[in-house]
């Protein structure tokens, strides 16, 4: 299945369309490298976020997930001279 995966946080308003297009790509290839869902990720990470406890696949699906939010992050940002942002990646399911 087919997941949507979007750029979300406080100053996500700030990239432009050509940079979210960007960030998204990013993400879907690293987890496209890793043969990994993201919504599995996802729900990974909210689990480990709730102080709950995780198996070792749910904690390499939070690597997963933290590489591409970082690149994501990073190909969004590309050129900004702030690095103080708030950019997330989310899912929809």
């Amino acid at each position: 299945m087919q997941r949507t995966l979007y750029i979300h946080g406080q100053h996500a308003e700030l990239a432009n369309a050509e940079e979210i297009a960007h960030g998204v790509q990013r993400a879907q290839e690293i987890f496209e490298k890793n043969k990994a869902d993201p919504l599995e990720c996802a729900n990974a990470l909210a689990k480990l976020k709730q102080d709950e406890l995780i198996t070792r696949e749910e904690a390499l699906l939070c690597v997963v997930w933290d590489e591409a939010e970082e690149a994501a992050f990073r190909a969004v940002t590309v050129g900004w001279l702030s690095r103080d942002v708030d950019i997330q990646l989310g899912v929809n399911p």
